[in-house]
């Protein structure tokens, strides 16, 4: 069942189904869902190339963790793997609230 939102600005209740948006300026990429009534945008994701590079480094090492377990890998590797992920975590967390903060300002200049 998909969940449904109701629109801060009109009231309107919808599901987010394929009314999702992206806008890209400066290497910097927005990712939002929109009111289907009155086209009021809601930010889901900002990422910059650091920001896109930490996640792909982020799921291949969490695909590895994963593929250790199923196999019953040694825990020093995993160990090493876990730690390597916390920092990429740590890393993420510094740089998402100036991404977060650009994303919503370049969303406000999106004409409804």
């Amino acid at each position: 069942m998909d969940k449904i939102v109701i629109c801060d600005k009109c009231g309107h209740d919808f599901a987010i189904i394929d009314n999702f948006g992206e806008i890209s300026e400066d290497g910097i990429t927005v990712k939002y869902f929109y009111c289907p009534e009155c086209g009021a945008k809601y930010h889901i994701l900002t990422t910059n190339y650091e920001m896109r590079k930490l996640i792909d480094k982020r799921v291949a090492i969490q695909n590895k963790i994963a593929k250790m377990r199923e196999n019953q890998c040694p825990l020093v590797t995993a160990q090493k793997l876990e730690k390597e992920l916390n920092k990429l975590i740590s890393r993420q967390k510094k740089i998402m609230p100036g991404l977060k903060k650009r994303g919503e300002e370049m969303l406000k200049e999106v004409k409804q």
